[in-house]
């Protein structure tokens, strides 16, 4: 049996995603692809020697995030030692992000209860939209659900329409 880490419901084993909140429940399997080396082959637009393989190695990266939301500036700031849930407080639900969006007009702005969520993974801190209604966005560009999508330093981060600057520590 799967146990969801964030609503609690339990799942036969090898299930994909929870059934009541659509979280991807194989987070910690490391199922995937094995990288291609970096020192053999070049990235679109690049010109020999002058990539920096360094910045590929696993393990390595940001510490944590700050987030300054909506027009107030609030900062928060999360370590990425596991998920940081970003979304709307609903007990009545029994919904408990990490990072409650609540008090930045997060209703008004069309921020879901369980709207997005952000992790390290092999030493990259990227964001998953967890099927919001009004999207998640990246510098302007919406993410497709349950799709992690790469997140740097100084990006700006939408839910919605409230807007994140982002900072990796």
């Amino acid at each position: 049996m799967i146990k969801c880490p964030f609503c609690g419901t339990t799942h036969v084993a090898n299930t994909l995603f929870c059934s009541e909140c659509g979280t991807y429940l194989l987070e910690d399997d490391r199922r995937g692809t094995d990288p291609l080396g970096t020192d053999e082959i070049g990235w679109v637009g690049e010109e020999e020697g002058e990539g920096d393989s360094s910045a590929f190695v696993k393990g390595t990266g940001p510490l944590a995030v700050r987030l300054r939301i909506g027009d107030n500036g609030r900062e928060i700031e999360a370590t990425l030692t596991k998920a940081v849930h970003l979304g709307r407080l609903d007990p009545a639900s029994d919904v408990f992000p990490e990072i409650d969006l609540t008090n930045d007009n997060g209703l008004e702005k069309g921020v879901s209860r369980r709207h997005a969520r952000i992790l390290k993974r092999e030493g990259t801190v990227v964001v998953e939209d967890l099927g919001s209604i009004n999207g998640t966005f990246i510098n302007g560009k919406r993410l497709a659900p349950y799709l992690p999508e790469v997140l740097h330093n100084g990006d700006q981060l939408q839910l919605g329409k409230l807007l994140i600057e982002v900072e990796m520590r």
